[in-house]
């Protein structure tokens, strides 16, 4: 194993999965330790970008530090068919921040809609356990990780099955026209990928690959969605069966 920070460069090569770069794609403020096989990634839950004062009129609860410890797939496996997301983390971004589904506590859409939550300037905000989180893309992860114009947005975090989550953007700049169920597409260099979007689901509509259930033996965090019909994003077409 290897413990690793922002800028260090690997001797494991692959260490960057799925791509080939040898450079931690964390942020200083997560340790994290490499394996043949996994990211092991610590946070704090502490944002490393500005935030709004929680709690506020508009969010009753407090930003709170957090002993998370990920578990992220280095090598993925595509599933048989795809899953629906847990409430709680889903992922986790560059930060240590972790990324959520598109819905609020009682199962309606957070980003958009009758029942939009309210966001920080960073797109993020606490939950009741005081853990910050992001249900759309974080602009602030933008700062270095900016969308260039004609460019493939850069890499802004990995989902739970080991799939790397991106920007808007596909090869030459262009929203990726492909997208699945799942937000995710393929191409030639980076193998199967999710991209953030401006409509729903916003990050993620489901895991593609086999996820590592380890991330959800915590408190809060649960393997499933409640069957309530509300959460049934993923549905069978085509190119998931």
């Amino acid at each position: 194993m290897m413990l690793v920070a922002l800028g260090l460069v690997l001797s494991l090569p692959g260490a960057n999965a799925p791509g080939s770069e040898a450079t931690s794609p964390f942020e200083s403020n997560v340790k994290v330790t490499v394996t043949s096989n996994l990211f092991i990634v610590k946070s704090d839950g502490i944002p490393n970008h500005t935030t709004a004062d929680f709690p506020n009129k508009n969010n009753p609860n407090s930003i709170r530090k957090q002993d998370y410890t990920f578990y992220i797939p280095r090598k993925p496996v595509r599933a048989d068919k795809p899953t629906r997301l847990p409430m709680g983390p889903i992922g986790v971004a560059v930060n240590g921040i972790p990324f959520y589904n598109p819905f609020n506590a009682e199962g309606q859409d957070a980003v958009t809609g009758l029942y939009t939550e309210i966001f920080d300037t960073c797109c993020g905000h606490p939950d009741q356990m005081g853990r910050y989180h992001y249900h759309k893309y974080p602009v602030c992860l933008k700062t270095p990780f900016r969308d260039k114009p004609g460019e493939h947005s850069p890499l802004i975090g990995y989902a739970f099955d080991g799939y790397a989550i991106y920007g808007p953007q596909g090869d030459g700049g262009k929203v990726p026209g492909d997208l699945d169920n799942c937000n995710g597409h393929e191409d030639s260099k980076r193998g199967y990928h999710y991209h953030v979007s401006t409509s729903f689901p916003y990050i993620m509509g489901g895991y593609r690959g086999v996820v590592d259930n380890r991330n959800f033996d915590r408190p809060g965090m649960h393997s499933t969605q409640p069957n309530n019909g509300r959460f049934n994003i993923i549905r069978e077409t085509p190119e998931h069966k």
